[in-house]
């Protein structure tokens, strides 16, 4: 069955209550930024800054995925700003390698075939701006691929400002699974078709992960390091058999120390 695109909705990341947090969540300290631009209509046009001051990371021991959350405010996601990441296995990231951030597997718009890749993106990110989009349910998506203007900026040729932020150093031979050099082309996260303008690629260097254990006692494999992410995002609907136009380019950092965080109230 195809996944639809609003996975964000269903992955379950943990808020902050009014007298405590959801079992094992992360009680939001930490350090980040998140800056750059977006060319969203109806909603924010130019330079852009989360400025993050929220870190959340939620665990699935079933499964060994891992959902991070960079946030402005502890507010609920629904009323904030912010990026959700989602990590379908911690055990296959490979630190300090440069890693591709796209779509789920299964996960495409309507009407487009989902094609077998030998090697599925491990790590995805959705870009939620629902305090700034009052008016829309906004999320965008960073993608493997996305069309960028000549001068390599996005949204409408002119309509913005390019990013002025500092852009993450290149961090060895980018690869989709750490150790395979990776070849980009328009059927990364759509169909067939030429390429002829630049192409954005999304990606994430984790130094450190939290290993998934919520009971973990060693603060070293509580801690996640993300020294830089690059992240393109855009609507994959705005262009199904193609690389579609890039909406927002964000770069950042950041870090915090998963803590476990006691329930609102104790359940039998």
């Amino acid at each position: 069955m195809r996944t639809t695109l609003r996975w964000l909705s269903t992955i379950g990341i943990c808020t902050p209550v009014a007298v405590g947090l959801s079992p094992g969540c992360s009680q939001g300290g930490g350090t980040g930024t998140a800056c750059g631009t977006l060319q969203i209509a109806d909603c924010w046009t130019g330079p852009f800054n989360l400025q993050p001051d929220f870190f959340a990371a939620v665990p699935t021991q079933s499964s060994g995925a891992l959902q991070i959350r960079i946030q402005n405010g502890g507010g609920i996601e629904t009323f904030s700003d912010g990026i959700a990441i989602l990590i379908d296995d911690i055990a296959n990231v490979q630190l300090g390698q440069t890693t591709i951030v796209s779509l789920p597997v299964g996960v495409a718009p309507p009407g487009v075939p989902i094609v077998a890749n030998p090697t599925p993106p491990n790590v995805h990110a959705t870009l939620y701006l629902q305090k700034s989009c009052r008016t829309q349910n906004l999320a965008l998506y960073a993608l493997a691929a996305v069309a960028l203007n000549p001068d390599g900026s996005c949204g409408a040729p002119g309509s913005g400002e390019p990013n002025t932020c500092p852009l993450p150093a290149p961090t060895g031979t980018l690869t989709s699974d750490g150790a395979t050099p990776l070849t980009i082309d328009a059927s990364v996260d759509g169909g067939p078709a030429a390429v002829s303008a630049p192409i954005g690629v999304s990606t994430i260097v984790f130094d450190k992960l939290f290993d998934g254990d919520p009971n973990e006692s060693d603060a070293d494999k509580r801690l996640t390091d993300v020294p830089d992410f690059d992240l393109y995002f855009a609507d994959p609907r705005d262009t199904p058999l193609g690389p579609p136009p890039c909406l927002g380019h964000l770069v950042g950092n950041f870090k915090f120390y998963f803590e476990r965080g006691q329930p609102e109230q104790p359940y039998p």
